[in-house]
């Protein structure tokens, strides 16, 4: 019996492992949480009937499978640089034909890092784009290299050719702004990863400030590095996850890069830290901060940071200029004060923080986005 319920397909780098009876092996690396936190919520509920297209090298052609209460296409691609190069043209050309085969009432492309803001930008019918990573902003605050360079210009195109784009935090929605003034902009804020708002704090027993991220100029890394340099932070042991040791030599002896850590270390990390410390030039919403924030974590950030919303000055952390190393360094030094004031801080919003930042959240606020554009 056909379905009566919408149908939806959505466009993004969903983890295509994930699904039970996947014959895809586990991937180690980072992915999208936040599209599995929503595989998760879809799978709670039947409001729609949900078609997950993401791309995959190597296949010859395309593997279909129902899981979870919902259909995954995992879709054979060329290389993401060749595909650059070419328009993405045959990924568009795959991407057209599956939707002919499913006619959706609604087409949901998530970001631009990759080919499917465009792939979707191609759908003649309803459609909605959610922002990711704003690209032009990145590369307009610091060093890239070429081929982000590159897949940055398609932004204001592919932003412009969508009647209706959510943004993840105010700064995201400002981005898309500047490119696409006549879109409509939803508010739509991704959920923190479930396993973190079970994380329970037992911070160390000496100060340690926590960053988790990459090693990239856009992250500002040099900055926390000449902070917890100075001899007022010698005190204050800094952990940089997903910093190489190899990268960062000859660094002070309360500096310690990590290099990648899995999730559950992820957890063990955030639990014993005192505060967490993310200097970013420019990012759209960083997911540690979230996940800190949901862990009961004070946060030390800067203007540059999209979700800077989830820290309440001198209360929740601290939000310090992008330059700024002594007042990053004050910052860090009045939430590392004591663990009792690292925990009394922490407290502040949280309970907030993570309703605001739960799967059931994430859900609704997609669902109301979804019968609006469809009523229209």
């Amino acid at each position: 019996m056909a379905s009566t319920r919408p149908r939806i397909a959505i466009l993004a780098p969903y983890p295509y492992w994930l699904p039970e009876g996947s014959p895809f092996p586990a991937y180690k690396g980072h992915y999208a949480t936040w599209l599995a936190a929503l595989g998760e919520a879809f799978r709670e509920h039947d409001d729609f009937e949900v078609h997950w297209l993401t791309f995959r090298k190597g296949l010859r052609s395309a593997v279909r499978m129902e899981s979870m209460g919902q259909h995954f296409h995992i879709l054979p691609r060329l290389s993401q640089t060749l595909g650059q190069f070419s328009l993405y043209l045959c990924e568009r050309l795959v991407v057209k034909r599956e939707l002919a085969r499913l006619a959706p009432d609604l087409v949901h492309a998530w970001g631009n890092e990759d080919c499917y803001g465009l792939c979707g930008s191609d759908f003649a019918g309803r459609k909605v784009l959610s922002t990711q990573g704003m690209l032009r902003a990145y590369c307009a605050s610091a060093p890239f290299p070429p081929f982000m360079r590159r897949q940055s210009l398609y932004e204001p195109y592919v932003y412009r050719r969508y009647p209706w784009v959510s943004a993840e935090s105010p700064w995201s929605a400002e981005r898309v702004r500047e490119m696409a003034p006549g879109c409509c902009i939803l508010p739509l804020e991704y959920a923190a990863e479930k396993r973190f708002m079970a994380v329970e704090r037992h911070p160390a027993p000496n100060p340690v400030c926590l960053y988790a991220g990459t090693d990239i100029p856009v992250k500002n890394v040099d900055l926390l590095i000449e902070c917890f340099s100075r001899p007022e932070l010698a005190h204050v042991r800094l952990q940089l996850a997903g910093v190489s040791p190899e990268q960062r030599p000859q660094l002070p002896p309360n500096i310690h890069p990590l290099g990648r850590v899995s999730r559950e270390r992820m957890e063990q990390l955030l639990a014993e830290a005192w505060c967490l410390v993310h200097p970013s030039l420019a990012d759209a919403s960083p997911n540690i901060v979230k996940e800190a924030r949901v862990v009961g974590l004070p946060v030390v950030l800067t203007t540059g940071c999209g979700n800077r919303h989830y820290v309440e000055e001198g209360k929740s952390g601290f939000v310090c200029g992008a330059h700024d190393a002594e007042g990053f360094a004050r910052a860090v030094l009045a939430a590392t004060a004591s663990a009792e004031t690292s925990l009394q801080m922490g407290c502040h919003g949280q309970e907030a923080c993570r309703l605001a930042l739960s799967e059931e959240t994430m859900y609704r606020g997609l669902c109301r986005i979804y019968r609006t554009i469809l009523a229209s």
